[in-house]
């Protein structure tokens, strides 16, 4: 058990960035990130992300989501690429401070609807973090 538990760590470990973003930097690649995806412009979403990018999705079994992680930054750029086409035209989306780093939120009449939290690593995006469902979300 303590085997499996140390793999996990060390796991876990060799996936974080190794070098802190200051926060403008972070703030410049999410800026680019979602000009991309709102632009629907697939190579620039394409180089915005690292090539092993992760995205994970949580619903809470309440809304929709993926399943399953996301990986690769063709499939990532397509999939949000998919999830941009289905804004609803009163949605908001805005960059703004989520867990103290910028992050992409979106509101439907004032209302959280999604949550985007990025890991940054150099210029590119390694990891995205989409929250959605409604319990776990800000009031």
């Amino acid at each position: 058990m303590r085997q499996l538990a140390k793999r996990a760590r060390d796991r876990v470990q060799a996936t974080a960035p190794r070098v802190p973003v200051d926060r403008d930097e972070h703030a410049a690649v999410v800026r680019t990130f979602m000009s991309a995806a709102v632009g629907g412009n697939l190579l620039n979403l394409v180089a915005v992300l690292d090539p092993n990018v992760v995205l994970t999705s949580d619903g809470g079994g309440v809304v929709s989501s993926a399943r399953r992680p996301v990986t690769g930054a063709d499939r990532v750029a397509r999939f949000v690429l998919g999830i941009v086409s289905r804004i609803d035209p009163g949605e908001e989306v805005d960059v703004m401070l989520v867990n103290g780093d910028p992050g992409i939120v979106a509101r439907r009449a004032g209302v959280f609807s999604s949550v985007l939290s990025f890991t940054i690593s150099g210029a590119q995006i390694s990891r995205i973090d989409i929250v959605r469902a409604p319990a776990k979300l800000p009031r």
